[in-house]
């Protein structure tokens, strides 16, 4: 960033007077950009902290909870935002995506009334199961099922061996 000092003409750098006003607004206009660029961010709830988690939760009807971590605060309005409107597939899909950062694939089981939500690549299961359920649960129909699988593939050689028993002794007796 350009100083101040650089931008005026020559005689106000040889005045102190105007040399430390100008190192002062210099200053100030440093705190206005960090100012600004720490509103900017909580126009968006992806980068939302603190106080702006806070407004984006009231707005939305969240509950505030100060205990939890701002990742999860943010994890429960991302999905809050995206959840809302008409309950297709691609919008469970993209509330679990929130969720997790491995693959989601959404299942449609009409036959039996349900759906699946496939974690793909791990087994590992979502940080916050309990966030997840109860939003898909304020979004899905009522009379529609709801699960939620891991899947994960490993690609290696499968082996199968025998062994047998040893130092053991076996009488065998007929019966009569």
């Amino acid at each position: 960033m350009i100083s101040l000092m650089d931008e005026l003409p020559r005689h106000y750098r040889r005045s102190p007077q105007d040399a430390e006003l100008q190192r002062v607004l210099g200053l100030l206009m440093e705190q206005l950009r960090v100012d600004k660029e720490l509103t900017l961010r909580q126009l968006c709830p992806s980068t939302a902290s603190g106080w702006g988690l806070e407004l984006w939760e009231r707005a939305w009807g969240i509950p505030v909870d100060y205990t939890q971590t701002e990742e999860r605060r943010r994890e429960r309005i991302l999905a809050k935002v995206k959840g809302t409107g008409t309950s297709t597939l691609g919008v469970v899909k993209g509330i679990a995506q929130i969720f997790s950062t491995y693959p989601v694939e959404v299942v449609e089981e009409t036959a039996l009334y349900r759906f699946v939500i496939w974690y793909i690549g791990t087994i590992a299961p979502i940080t916050h199961p309990e966030d997840l359920a109860a939003v898909i649960n304020e979004l899905k129909p009522a009379h529609l099922e709801w699960e939620v699988k891991y899947r994960k593939m490993i690609l290696s050689n499968i082996y199968v061996g025998c062994l047998p028993r040893q130092a053991e002794i076996f009488q065998l007796k007929q019966v009569n």
